[in-house]
């Protein structure tokens, strides 16, 4: 894969859907963002994309997890809070459109690494300890994905 199909890629999934998808094992660097209408409640396009991948990640953790419906919707609302948290957070908005510019994957995988993991942390404290197992093999491959994504660019 290119570099600037990474940055691109990797930009997709920080801004829009936060790294709520950080937990999900099936994500792939080239999957679609969801579509979005115009504005509706006053959320803004990018508030949907967050709210509809918040939900979709939830879903497809409640298959690899076996998630009740309680642990789902704890889920799901701790994914919109994460991605709302991301998109005000002015700073790291900067430095990833700066990383953009730059084309600097490492920077952007390193961000991606420290956000992961500071996720995960927040959605272990709603899982079973089984299902904080499988869980942790997720974060792993994910975490593996984007360090093999980082080696290639060298």
């Amino acid at each position: 894969m290119k570099t600037t199909q990474i940055i691109k890629c990797m930009a997709v999934v920080i801004i829009t859907v936060g790294m709520a998808s950080s937990a999900n094992a099936n994500y792939s660097p080239s999957g679609a963002v969801p579509r979005v209408s115009a504005p509706s409640s006053g959320n803004t396009p990018v508030q949907q994309a967050q709210g509809s991948a918040a939900a979709n990640e939830a879903k497809q953790l409640q298959t690899a997890l076996k998630l009740t419906d309680a642990q789902t919707t704890k889920l799901t609302a701790t994914f919109e809070q994460i991605g709302k948290e991301e998109a005000n957070d002015k700073t790291a908005q900067a430095n990833i459109k700066n990383w953009q510019a730059t084309r600097n994957v490492k920077a952007m995988i390193d961000y991606m690494l420290k956000q992961m993991d500071a996720n995960a942390v927040r959605i272990e404290k709603i899982l079973t300890p089984d299902q904080n197992k499988t869980f942790q093999e997720i974060v792993k491959k994910r975490r593996d994905a984007l360090l093999k994504m980082e080696a290639s660019q060298k």
